[in-house]
Parts: structure tokens; sequence; C-alpha cells
């Protein structure tokens, strides 16, 4: 771990009996759980105080408390959910069992430890490369991530490896969800053009405001009960008493931005869209009645990925929305994940991590 203390360094800590890898810079400070999914559980913007990750009101639990059972479904992910940013992967949604495999809600990566390996610790850059394997399914996953000194932007290259001889279908997504006290009712979400679904025949639950099995423009969703729309670039805030959940499809570019318009201050994401070309929109504006939310919570998410959000990987497959990986081949992307201040909305991040508009 680093010896010099300015610049980019990397650092080792625990919290909670969990082991915690720190990356961080004169402008960030990112924290990850390698024992646990390699979760990204803080980003921190040092210039602001500023970080955008939601905490569930479990936070991190011990490791005896987490609540993992490998092939539960969601309430196992639940029980061991201290919000962040995960990986998810072979699996989306509900459990499944594919070709004689239990495989999880949200895929096996969640509940994965990762070895990690510092490949560069220098205070110009530092470079961590995280690996692990999956259980029930032949994948080896490596994440590389950077960060250089003087840039609020951490890269994230990744590769997955079909380790078997047979041609095998995946979704992959990435789980980042977002919080107070950054999250709030001045909050603005910016995409490119785009297509918004709600796959569903049914809402979220009964507090939802949208019209679902709907197709419609970015950003304007039929409401349900009546004529008019629901903006969903505008935030609302925890008074709304809401939880939606749609999908976006049809960008050109794979980019957002979250923008706090009180803080002046954001996080965004940039993709390949090639390989992640829908982002998941979650949102629990103070409702969600019930296990899990009990009505307390106050989260959004925007997640890159593969695949349509229905039923998880049988359902994706046969939509044609798996994705194939060929055995013995690998897929890889790149992923930055970048923070500014000084604006309320951004009209794009290019493909070195530089805001645009």
């Amino acid at each position: 771990m680093s010896r010099h203390h300015h610049g980019a360094r990397v650092r080792e800590l625990t919290e909670r009996g969990r082991r915690v890898l720190v990356l961080e810079n004169e402008l960030l400070r990112v924290e990850l759980l390698p024992d646990k999914g390699a979760d990204i559980v803080s980003f921190l913007h040092k210039p602001s105080d500023t970080d955008p990750l939601w905490r569930s009101s479990a936070g991190v639990r011990r490791p005896a408390e987490d609540g993992r059972r490998p092939g539960a479904d969601a309430d196992a992910f639940m029980d061991g959910y201290e919000g962040g940013w995960q990986e998810c992967f072979p699996n989306g949604g509900a459990s499944v069992t594919y070709r004689g495999a239990p495989i999880p809600f949200h895929g096996e990566l969640w509940a994965a430890a990762w070895d990690v390996r510092i490949d560069a610790d220098t205070p110009e850059r530092v470079v961590v490369t995280l690996t692990t394997e999956t259980a029930r399914t032949p994948f080896r996953v490596e994440k590389r991530l950077s960060l250089a000194s003087g840039r609020a932007v951490l890269e994230i290259d990744e590769t997955v490896t079909n380790l078997s001889t047979e041609s095998l279908d995946v979704m992959w997504g990435n789980h980042p969800a977002f919080g107070a006290p950054f999250l709030d009712g001045s909050c603005r979400v910016d995409v490119p053009a785009c297509t918004v679904s709600s796959h569903r025949s049914d809402p979220i639950g009964p507090d939802s405001a949208i019209a679902f099995g709907r197709t419609f423009d970015w950003p304007a969703a039929p409401l349900a009960d009546g004529p008019g729309t629901l903006d969903l670039s505008q935030v609302p805030g925890p008074e709304a008493g809401r939880s939606e959940w749609v999908s976006l499809s049809g960008m050109a570019e794979g980019w957002y931005g979250i923008t706090s318009g009180r803080r002046k201050v954001g996080f965004g994401l940039r993709w390949d869209v090639a390989v992640f070309p829908y982002v998941w929109f979650w949102q629990v504006w103070g409702g969600g009645a019930g296990y899990p939310w009990w009505g307390r919570e106050y989260v959004c998410a925007l997640e890159p990925w593969t695949s349509r959000p229905d039923a998880g990987l049988l359902e994706a497959i046969a939509n044609g929305t798996a994705r194939r990986i060929e055995g013995g081949a690998s897929l890889s992307t790149r992923l930055l994940a970048v923070m500014w201040d000084g604006r309320d909305q951004i009209g794009g991040i290019s493909a070195d991590g530089e805001i645009v508009g």
C-alpha cells in the first residue's frame, strides 16, 4: 500500500470487520469492499465534501450479519444490501436455474470475494486489479481500476471470460444507487435522447404514478391516472411517496449525469453502449410500503445493462436481449465514473471523461 501521502494513493482499512480498499487523489476518495462483491460503498468528491452514493438504513453489516444464502432470491441480496454500487453478473433480477445452475437474484458477483493486486502505486497514478471466479457458472471476471492525480475520474476496465467450452448466455449490469444528502428535489438527470419503456404490465408498487406497459420519449412519462406526463429528468423530494421503475434504450452514446442544483455538484457515468445498451432507472422517492423499504428510503439507481429489465436471464434469452459469450471467449468494456462541480446540468461526458456542455 502507498507510503506516500500526496497525489494518487491506495490504502487498506477495516470497517465492521470488513476489508476496505481506498483509492484516492486530491479530488476523489473511492472505497470498495473486496470481500463483498468489490462493492463501491463511497465515492467522495473532496472539494465539495459530497458523496452521491446511497447508504441503506442497515449500512455495511459485519460478515456474520449480511444474510447471504447462495441460491436464494431477492431477500438474500436485500439482507446484505448496504447501498453503494454493485456489479451484477451473469443474471439480473429474479433468481433462475440456467442449464442446471441455480443463479441468485442479480447474479453471483455481489456475494463474491475478489483478489486484489496493486499494479501501480505512484503519486501520479494508482492502478488496482481485482479478479474473481463465479462459483455456479464458469466465468472469470477481472476489473482494473485506475485513478490519476488531479482528475475526478475513476477509470474501470473490465473483462469477463467464459472458462468453459460451451456458449453461455449472460446478463451484465452496474448498479450504482444515489441518496441523500446529495439526492434531493433540486437534482436533475441528464441522458442522451432515448426511448423509455415501462415493460411490466404492473407498476413496481401501488404508489407508482406512471402508466406501465408503455413506450415513450425521454423524459415525458404518461401518467397512470389520466392525461398529462411526469418529467423523469426532475428528481422529486422524499415527500413524493412514490416508487417507479423504467428502462432507457436507443442512446447513440452511453452516458448520464445526475446533478444537484442546490450543491452544483454531480456524478456521471460513461460506458460502451454496444455492451450496455439499456439503462434501468429504479426510483424509490419515499414510497415502497412494506418489505424491503418500509417507506423510509429515498434512493434512485441508474444502471447500465446488457439486457431489458424483465424477470431474469431466462426472460432475457426469450426476448433476445441476453448477451452470448462463446466458450473460451472474453467480453471487455470500459466505464468512466466522473464527478464535477459548478454546474446544475451537463450535456455529455466525453470518451476521456471530460464534461460536455
